[in-house]
């Protein structure tokens, strides 16, 4: 189970739940994952005897409120405190490792890593040596270069081999077989001894570091050393805890959650701007596919919850991303991978015999309500000029053209299930159009922004005759026309973005039926007998789903029924701050991925409003 993660734009790690390091995404954020799941095993070798990492128990958390992890090992009379942390400019990870010995008598301990590195996530063709001009183990393909290196304060030998076999076989006798190279699919381990007298502690420290070339790698690697790194870590911890204090809030139970997810998010985010859905690698093997694309809806909702946030600049930066990946009719596809090529999908371009657009519209619709929103708030024109030119103008052209009848034509729905006219793409297209517009008179476009709230009046106009049954919104026009009567967690959408007032009748009617037919276990689910990952008897209760009625009942006062729900959720959370997708209904035990960035982002947009609310109690008179 993916427990942690940490990452700086150019790398992405996550750890396991026993602390070892299970993802590691390098150069891109989510496209290769250079251990392909895989995790990096470590073990100790005392006493004539072999403790492996799973013999241990271990807790992980976020240090401090720092992007920093804190692993607490323990079994018997040995405690390992530890710090995983990545570079914020360099794709290096480091491990502090500080072994301490409660035996009573003086201890000489070996500790070994064993690795099964998965270049550009598949084993063929790989080759590992050990470099002895920077004592460290190096494994390589074509284009990628990984080097580990470990180190302790003393003089102390490095153990090392390469092999094609299993490097655990070779710990139990206490020794590596110090093999110098391997190619194909290769494994490697490295080993150090140290003494840790009774009552003491000895440390030691684990890098591994990438590159796109031997030579480059190699001067890194020679320049380590163990007050580098002590140093590091310093300045690691004060650059997060001043980039987290940007945006974060007075310390509590809510916020302690909300400053992780702002680390999630940005851990998550490649240095050229796109977010990944999830680097949780483990659906590879399940489906032969991941979450670890750009979807647009995914990632406008991350840009948005930055924006509120505070950190305006890395929306802006996501932004740049999505406006070179507009098609030439002006809409986003399904999703991307983070170097901008199209991502796998499984939208048809082709429906009952006629050529189709295979798209969800509230992806383009999302992003931009996102920049509009961030326009609203930051008055940016410079920062968007290029953007609003590439992107936003010919989105709200495509948007105001792919029309008939008052309404949107028929695209793929945000759960990616169902062909139709549904009223969350409807409810984010007149979002995009009434934000969108606000962007379009700012960049002097007033024919562009007048056109845009016209056919946004239309878009609610038409809603209320042919999208509302019984008091209430309908979840779809179905590709034939009829009405889909099913209660949908994504009704909320009218009310979210601006077309309907959260007071409004209709509204009112159909949250109420969201709350009372999709209740399962004090979480929301996304609609009605839904069966994706489903396990039990019963449908699993959905993170976003819950905060988006959390946000409802925030914005109608609700408080203390809202406060419930945003509680559900922070209990649903690893104890080291992770939210999942969705939670089996009867254990709670996380269900599907596992950091889900929409999750997380989502989050932070509720605890926004939640806060706004509670200052305005506090500031009355």
């Amino acid at each position: 189970m993916r427990y942690a993660s940490i990452g700086n734009g150019r790398l992405l790690v996550n750890l396991d739940e026993f602390g070892r390091i299970v993802d590691f995404y390098f150069p891109y954020i989510g496209m290769e994952n250079q251990t392909a799941g895989t995790p990096i095993r470590y073990s100790f070798w005392v006493d004539n005897k072999v403790i492996l990492d799973t013999d241990l128990i271990t807790s992980l958390s976020y240090l401090d409120d720092s992007n920093i992890i804190q692993i607490d090992s323990k079994k018997d009379w040995l405690s390992v405190s530890s710090f995983a942390f990545i570079d914020p400019d360099s794709p290096t990870y480091y491990l502090i490792m500080k072994i301490l010995n409660n035996s009573g008598e003086n201890k000489i301990i070996k500790i070994f890593f064993a690795h099964d590195f998965n270049i550009y996530s598949n084993p063929f063709g790989d080759t590992a040596f050990f470099d002895p001009y920077t004592s460290s183990i190096i494994h390589y393909k074509s284009k990628r270069y990984i080097g580990i290196k470990l180190l302790s304060a003393g003089s102390f030998d490095v153990e090392y081999n390469t092999t094609k076999g299993n490097p655990l076989d070779d710990i139990y006798d206490g020794k590596l077989d110090q093999n110098p190279i391997a190619h194909g699919n290769v494994q490697s381990s490295i080993g150090m001894e140290i003494k840790v007298n009774s009552s003491s502690s000895s440390k030691i420290y684990y890098v591994i570091t990438a590159d796109r070339n031997l030579d480059d790698l190699r001067k890194k690697l020679t320049r380590l050393n163990t007050a580098e790194i002590e140093s590091n870590f310093v300045t690691t911890y004060m650059f997060w805890k001043s980039w987290v204090n940007k945006g974060s809030k007075e310390r509590n139970s809510l916020n302690k959650l909300y400053n992780v997810s702002l680390f999630v998010i940005k851990n998550h985010m490649d240095i050229n701007g796109s977010f990944i859905a999830s680097s949780d690698f483990s659906f590879v093997n399940l489906y032969g596919d991941s979450y670890q694309y750009c979807w647009p809806r995914d990632c406008a909702y991350a840009a948005y919850a930055l924006d509120i946030a505070g950190y305006g600049e890395l929306a802006v930066r996501h932004f740049n991303f999505i406006k070179d990946l507009v098609s030439p009719e002006g809409f986003l596809y399904h999703k991307y991978n983070p170097n901008k090529t199209l991502a796998s999908s499984w939208h048809p371009w082709i429906y009952r015999g006629k050529g189709i657009y295979p798209i969800q519209e509230d992806e383009t619709a999302l992003e931009i309500w996102a920049i509009g929103t961030h326009y609203e708030r930051y008055k940016d024109l410079d920062e968007l000029s290029e953007i609003y030119k590439k992107f936003v103008k010919p989105g709200l052209q495509f948007i105001m053209n792919f029309m008939e009848d008052g309404l949107p034509k028929y695209s793929f729905d945000l759960w990616e299930e169902r062909y139709g006219i549904h009223i969350y793409t409807v409810a984010t297209v007149y979002g995009a159009l009434t934000k969108g517009s606000i962007l379009a008179e700012g960049m002097g476009d007033e024919t562009l922004a007048e056109d845009s709230i016209e056919v946004a009046k239309t878009l609610k106009d038409e809603v209320k005759k042919r999208m509302v049954y019984n008091g209430r919104f309908i979840r779809r026009i179905d590709e034939n026309g009829n009405k889909d009567l099913t209660i949908d967690a994504s009704m909320y959408a009218p009310y979210f973005f601006g077309m309907f007032d959260p007071a409004d009748e209709i509204v009112w009617n159909t949250m109420e039926l969201i709350a009372q037919k999709l209740n399962v276990s004090g979480g929301i689910i996304r609609y009605e007998n839904d069966y994706y990952q489903r396990r039990k008897q019963l449908p699993n209760p959905w993170i976003i789903t819950t905060l988006w009625l959390a946000e409802y009942y925030i914005d109608i006062g609700k408080i203390s029924e809202a406060e419930k729900l945003i509680n559900w959720v922070i209990n649903r959370a690893t104890k080291s701050g992770l939210l999942p997708e969705q939670v089996d209904p009867e254990t709670f035990e996380s269900v599907s991925v596992i950091p889900l960035v929409w999750s997380h982002a989502e989050y932070i947009i509720a605890l926004n409003k939640y806060e706004s609310i509670k200052k305005k109690e506090y500031d009355k008179p």
